[in-house]
């Protein structure tokens, strides 16, 4: 098969999806002297330079993303990303994005040309570029699970297929795709990312754990008393005849010393809840896996899976086919 046959179901299938994009960046120099000037351009032209060629057609993707002065405390947080059975039998250009947690950057661009064949000297010209700067951000996670998961994704599928997945924080991911396809001699493709990424501080730190103590005690009291005193023993028989001598009136109360000892106790249970040291929760975990995916692919295939913090993952692709391939 010849080489502009293999391209050109995904390149025209795309251009009819793109055209309007194709034609407005058409004009070679729409947004090629804003963001892309210094950001990671490939050997030989650069994105710029490429634009100005004087095009039969002309595509051009240049994004930005920009995270800075960013704080996260995460505490016994969960971050799950999972793609699963997705983009199974696609066809043409296939871009996924999945973020679990915070400040993540993810980015799928294209860029596609193709000149008119039956113009001899015809020429394509497709440029891709991306810019993504992570600066001065603070993380700190206590116990906190990042898992990203690709499952069972992006199988028996044909042409051009990325897939990001992230868990965690401030991961960078993308894929670029740049395709010039020309009837003539000239068709140039250029792809390019930068990422860039500092002043991040991360901290991993696990949580104290605790238990609930029952603690049970007894207690006992002993003491002795003693006392002393004086009594009086009164008679009710007041005056009466038995007294002798006759006598009227007379008074026979007695007075009385006493002494008391004695001893006395005391004994009980007590019962109190108390929190205990017991060790460290779990860890920060971080994982990522990929799982039965991209399987009986063709074309060009892309995946991205991380967990954590400040990860920075790209695939780019760039094709150019001009007339002498075509042959």
């Amino acid at each position: 098969m010849k080489p502009t046959m293999a391209l050109k179901p995904l390149v025209f299938a795309l251009a009819a999806v793109m055209a309007m994009a194709a034609q407005a960046d058409g004009r070679g120099n729409g947004h090629g002297n804003g963001h892309g000037n210094g950001h990671g351009q490939p050997q030989g032209p650069n994105l710029e330079q490429l634009l100005q060629i004087t095009a039969g057609a002309g595509a051009a993707v240049l994004d930005a993303q920009n995270s800075d002065g960013n704080v996260v405390k995460n505490q016994g947080t969960l971050n799950n990303a999972n793609a699963s059975d997705s983009l199974n039998g696609s066809n043409g250009n296939m871009g996924a994005n999945v973020a679990a947690g915070d400040g993540n950057q993810q980015d799928n661009a294209a860029a596609l040309a193709t000149a008119d064949e039956s113009f001899i000297f015809g020429n394509a010209v497709a440029a891709s570029s991306a810019t993504q700067v992570n600066n001065n951000n603070y993380v700190k996670n206590s116990s906190t699970f990042n898992n990203a998961t690709l499952s069972n994704a992006g199988n028996n599928g044909s042409g051009n297929i990325g897939i990001n997945v992230s868990s965690g924080n401030f991961n960078q991911q993308k894929n670029n795709l740049a395709i010039a396809v020309s009837g003539g001699r000239v068709a140039q493709a250029a792809a390019s990312a930068n990422q860039s990424s500092t002043g991040l501080v991360v901290e991993n730190k696990g949580v104290q754990a605790y238990k609930t103590d029952t603690l049970t005690g007894t207690y006992a009291a002993a003491g002795a008393f003693k006392a002393k005193g004086t009594a009086t023993i009164e008679d009710d028989n007041h005056g009466g005849w038995g007294n002798r001598g006759g006598g009227h009136g007379g008074n026979d109360d007695q007075k009385a010393k006493f002494e008391a000892v004695g001893t006395f106790g005391l004994a009980g249970v007590t019962t109190q809840q108390v929190l205990t040291k017991d060790g460290w929760k779990t860890p920060v975990v971080n994982n990522a896996n990929m799982t039965n995916s991209m399987n009986n692919f063709s074309g060009n295939g892309g995946a991205n899976v991380s967990a954590g913090v400040g990860n920075q993952q790209s695939n780019s692709l760039s094709i150019a086919a001009g007339c002498k391939a075509c042959m």
